[in-house]
């Protein structure tokens, strides 16, 4: 038995759109250990195909309907229908319920965003899916569509702090405003970027949470150096001019 067979197992599902029962490929936890995670939570391992977040949406062979499991489990009729209409009707039958490549992954994200687009689904659950989505292209050290995805999930995760939907997602309010600041620092600003930082340190709840507080911390500490030194070179180049 090799390492990927301890780690995959087969998980049983049943399509909530046209209720066909398949098995699609999860990842034990437990057996799969990162050698590395970035400050927005990324993970790298040394065989890509461990990674659980090549598993995270699930795609029915039958239909095409993608989804995972914080996509609600009813949804009103008129939705159903529109799957039907825009998924379902163009579904060319591919099996990805097997061993996924980084590719395939990327193609059950993207049918997944677009499933949740159609069903409305909350902020939370459309901005997990566009920034796992920029972990892979990530992966592929494709820095544009990385960039991209990465906006649209800052973009959501921002509607979601608004409205509070995050907490159906299980996510904290402490840890979803690090991220929205840790989202801004990778995209470059950096003033709301220390404003969210900032949030957390002074969050009247941080007691609970002090891994979090500690990373934006941290994370607020380096922006500060790095702002310092990029005006400091700045003024260095100022004075070479004249």
């Amino acid at each position: 038995m090799s390492r990927l067979d301890t780690i995959l197992y087969d998980k049983k599902f049943t399509c909530t759109h046209c209720g066909y029962e398949f098995t699609s490929k999860k990842t034990r936890l437990r057996r799969s250990h990162p050698y590395k995670r970035d400050p927005d939570f990324c993970e790298h391992y040394e065989d890509h195909a461990e990674n659980p977040i090549l598993y995270h949406v699930v795609v029915c062979p039958q239909c095409g309907y993608s989804f995972n499991d914080q996509f609600r489990k009813e949804v009103p009729p008129q939705l159903e229908q529109l799957i039907e209409e825009k998924i379902t009707a163009n579904w060319t039958k591919k099996d990805y319920t097997g061993i996924r490549s980084i590719p395939e992954a990327i193609a059950t994200y993207k049918l997944a965003i677009f499933a949740a687009n159609i069903r409305r689904e909350p902020h939370c659950v459309l901005a997990g899916l566009c920034l796992r989505l920029a972990w892979l292209y990530r992966y592929q050290k494709k820095k544009e569509h990385e960039k991209r995805f990465l906006e649209l999930a800052l973009k959501e995760y921002e509607a979601s702090y608004e409205q509070g939907d995050y907490m159906r997602a299980g996510m904290s309010e402490i840890k979803l405003t690090y991220l929205i600041g840790e989202l801004h620092r990778q995209l470059g600003d950096y003033n709301k970027a220390l404003r969210f930082f900032s949030k957390v340190i002074e969050h009247p709840l941080k007691a609970n949470e002090p891994q979090m507080v500690r990373a934006a911390r941290d994370q607020w500490q380096n922006m500060r150096e790095d702002m310092k030194r990029q005006r400091e070179e700045a003024e260095k180049k100022d004075i070479e001019k004249k």
